[in-house]
């Protein structure tokens, strides 16, 4: 179970990575790579011991400098090596204060502390608060601080929520001063991706054909993860993949050359359907994210 918690962590971090869309920090561009696809790296040099002892795992510090105040209902299915799948159901509100602004000891960015400014129910179930910590890297040593509270949904907790695929599901905030702010997100449909390894590692055609059930939306966003060899419990994003929603792409043997046996055993493949827009309250924006998330988690060659 405690591996499964592992997948459920990286599968809700493509929550925050795919919140905003800068630009790649470093593209992929070969006669290889489909030219429908963009790929970005998220994670520079996998050899680096930053993220090899498992520091900044969960890559949530990035854009959060961007990301407005965060809706976000999640429908989570994880397949783990034996074929065996759990779902589970996710909801997650982040309200920012931007007067209060998060600094590094080099007076860098980080974010803002959230606020909590009343209570939230989703899908006819209150949401609870907990501390709302991310990581950096600050003269080389790595830190944690504690931004404030967010409001969280989590089925194993909340046993009464429960996302639902290709429907509505209703949001209401009630401020202290009894004020509210009340209205439906829609999700979109459920998806589910197959995952199978092509090629052999030393003959340098290693890659992976991904498919998946195809609908109408706009496109599919796939994480690439890697567990550590090291530590089972620890999983980074090294790849971030935006394509069509057309049910199918070959991971190209570029890529997956540059994911080192040495440092990771297994590569988690998450698959992500999403809906999204912004709903304007008064001088506040909110990004309402509705997904639909399957991780597949596969041996690697």
């Amino acid at each position: 179970m405690k591996k499964f918690i592992s997948y459920i962590a990286i599968a809700l971090t493509g929550l925050i990575i795919l919140s905003c869309d800068k630009p790649a920090p470093t593209e992929l561009v070969d006669d290889s790579v489909d030219e429908s696809a963009e790929y970005q790296v998220l994670s520079k040099n996998v050899n680096d011991e930053y993220y090899s002892n498992g520091g900044d795992t969960t890559g949530v510090t990035q854009d959060l400098t961007g990301l407005p105040n965060l809706i976000s209902l999640s429908g989570v299915k994880i397949t783990d090596i034996h074929g065996f799948s759990i779902n589970y159901s996710f909801g997650q509100v982040i309200i920012f204060d931007r007067t209060k602004p998060v600094y590094d000891s080099h007076m860098r960015l980080l974010a803002y502390q959230t606020i909590t400014p009343g209570t939230i129910i989703m899908a006819n179930t209150r949401a609870s608060e907990v501390p709302f910590k991310i990581q950096y890297r600050d003269n080389g040593v790595l830190m944690d601080t504690t931004l404030g509270n967010k409001y969280v949904l989590f089925s194993r907790l909340h046993p009464l929520f429960r996302y639902k695929n290709d429907s509505k599901m209703n949001f209401r905030l009630t401020f202290f001063n009894n004020d509210f702010v009340n209205f439906d997100i829609l999700t979109p449909k459920e998806i589910t991706g197959k995952v199978e390894i092509l090629g052999r590692r030393i003959e340098g055609n290693l890659r992976v054909r991904l498919n998946w059930n195809r609908e109408n939306a706009s496109n599919v966003q796939i994480i690439v993860s890697g567990r550590l060899r090291n530590d089972g419990h620890l999983v980074m994003p090294l790849f971030k993949i935006k394509t069509s929603d057309n049910g199918e792409l070959t991971v190209p043997a570029k890529l997956i050359s540059q994911i080192p046996p040495q440092h990771f055993d297994r590569l988690i493949f998450t698959f992500i359907r999403r809906l999204e827009r912004t709903h304007t309250e008064g001088k506040n924006d909110l990004r309402i994210s509705a997904q639909s998330i399957h991780s597949i988690v596969v041996n690697l060659p």
